[in-house]
């Protein structure tokens, strides 16, 4: 699995990085199904630190990673938590385990966004939650020692991040999807 054209260096290293090479070719596969993007994925290890690289942006028909980043995850019932507690669950501020289409691009609090339309059981809810995908300011560019800001549920990336994955989200001729994982 390759990493081209990210400035920043690869978080995927070992069992991570066969991970990740494993769900860059389920997610293709769910496209298929989807009718979305078989080109270009996002991919979300929620098990590696909320300080590290854990968004990838995937090139599907090449396996190679596009661009790392940070991400921010829900904060559930208690903001200084590190671990990634899942739920599906209305105002559970949690974030949602699964695979999403990105839907409308719009304009809200935090500047552009993403709607996300969760495709399975366990992120069904995300639209009537307001699960969205956007950047904030709370997230570095580049893996630190801080912890990542959290989110009522949403994955957050940096608006450098963000600007980068725009580019490529609007490009693509077919919805693209995001897998959250653990």
């Amino acid at each position: 699995f390759l990493n081209h054209g990210s400035p920043q260096q690869p978080a995927a290293e070992g069992f991570a990085r066969e991970k990740l090479q494993h769900n860059a070719h389920d997610l293709k596969a769910f496209a298929e199904q989807q009718d979305c993007s078989t080109k270009l994925g996002i991919l979300v290890d929620m098990s590696i630190a909320s300080r590290k690289n854990r968004f990838f942006i995937v090139d599907l028909e090449t396996d190679s990673v596009l661009l790392t980043g940070l991400c921010a995850h829900g904060q559930g019932n208690n903001v200084n938590r590190e671990e990634v507690i899942f739920s599906n669950t209305p105002g559970s501020y949690c974030t949602s385990e699964g695979r999403y289409k990105l839907g409308a691009k719009f304009e809200g609090e935090f500047g552009t966004g993403y709607r996300l339309h969760g495709l399975d059981a366990t992120d069904n809810n995300a639209l009537m939650r307001g699960i969205v995908f956007h950047a904030h300011p709370g997230v570095a560019d580049v893996e630190n020692a801080k912890v990542v800001c959290r989110s009522y549920g949403c994955p957050m990336v940096s608006i450098k991040v963000f600007r980068a994955t725009e580019k490529l989200i609007d490009a693509s001729d077919k919805p693209v999807l995001m897998w959250i994982y653990k």
